[in-house]
C-alpha cells in the first residue's frame, strides 16, 4: 500500500485556503505529500485516484454552503483511513457528531503547529500498524481467535463475528474492542485506552470513548443498561465481561 520510501499521503480538505496552505507548508517539510481539496467535489475526485494515508478536515464551511460533517460522512463510506477533524467550535455534541459521522480525532482551533503535527504523527501510526497488522506483533499463534459467547474476534483476519454474521467495524472500534477483550475481567482506566489506542499524547479525551464505546455497543447489540460485553466503570473506564 505504500511507497517503498514510506511518503505518507495526505489530504487536506475546506475552504479556508490559506490554513490549508499554512498546515501543508508544515506537512511538506516533515516529508508528507500532501494535496489539498477545497469542497467535497474535489475531494473525491482526489480520493477516487489516490490512496490517501490521513485525512484532515476543516469542519467549518465558511464559503460556501455545505456542511462540514456530510463530507466527513462520504469520506469515511470510501475509506478506511484515519480523519482528524478540525473546527473553531470545542462543544462536545460537535465532536460526538463528527466521531458518529467517522472522524477519529478532533482538534479545536487555535491549536499550536506542534500539536497539530502531534495528532497526525499519532493518526499515521495508528494507521500503519493497521496496515502491517497482518503479521500480528505480540500475539502468539494460539491467540489468534478470541472466543467469548456468542461473539468471536479473529485477530490475524481482523474480522468480528456476532452470532457467526460478520459485524463492520471502524480500524478504531475494533481497535478498542480487542484491546478490552484481551483484558477480560480487568478495569481499565479512560487514560490507558485512549493512550494506548491513540497514542501517549493523549489521555483526557473521555468523550472520545464515550461515542467509540456507544458504537461498538450498538454493534454489539449491547444494551448499556444491562450490558453482556462491554461495562462501564462510573468515573473510572470500561471492563469487558464477555
Amino acid at each position: 500500500m505504500h511507497h517503498p520510501t514510506e511518503r505518507y499521503n495526505i489530504l487536506l480538505i475546506g475552504d479556508e485556503p490559506g490554513l490549508l496552505r499554512m498546515l501543508r507548508r508544515n506537512l511538506v517539510e516533515r516529508g508528507y505529500e500532501v494535496d489539498l481539496a477545497l469542497d467535497g467535489v474535489e475531494a473525491e475526485q482526489l480520493i477516487a485516484k489516490n490512496n490517501y494515508d490521513l485525512f484532515v478536515l476543516n469542519l467549518d464551511f465558511t464559503s460556501i454552503e455545505v456542511d462540514g460533517l456530510d463530507i466527513c460522512k462520504s469520506v469515511r463510506e470510501k475509506s478506511k483511513s484515519p480523519l482528524i477533524g478540525i473546527s473553531s467550535i470545542g462543544e462536545e455534541r460537535r465532536k460526538i457528531k463528527a466521531f458518529d459521522f467517522g472522524a477519529d480525532d478532533y482538534l479545536v482551533m487555535p491549536f499550536s503547529m506542534e500539536e497539530f503535527l502531534a495528532r497526525v504523527r499519532s493518526s499515521i501510526r495508528r494507521w500503519s500498524n493497521y496496515v502491517n497488522s497482518q503479521q500480528i506483533q505480540d500475539n502468539k499463534p494460539e491467540e489468534d481467535l478470541l472466543m467469548f459467547s456468542g461473539l468471536r474476534i479473529d485477530l490475524l483476519g481482523r474480522k468480528v463475528f456476532l452470532n457467526n454474521e460478520i459485524i463492520r467495524l471502524t480500524p478504531t472500534e475494533y481497535d478498542i474492542l480487542v484491546y478490552l477483550a484481551q483484558k477480560q475481567g480487568r478495569v481499565v482506566t479512560h487514560r490507558e485506552i485512549l493512550r494506548s489506542i491513540w497514542g501517549i499524547e493523549y489521555g483526557d479525551e473521555r468523550e472520545y470513548l464515550r461515542v467509540f464505546i456507544s458504537q461498538l455497543r450498538k454493534k454489539l447489540d449491547d444494551n448499556s443498561l444491562e450490558p453482556k460485553y462491554i461495562v462501564t466503570e462510573p468515573g473510572v473506564g470500561y471492563r469487558f465481561e464477555g
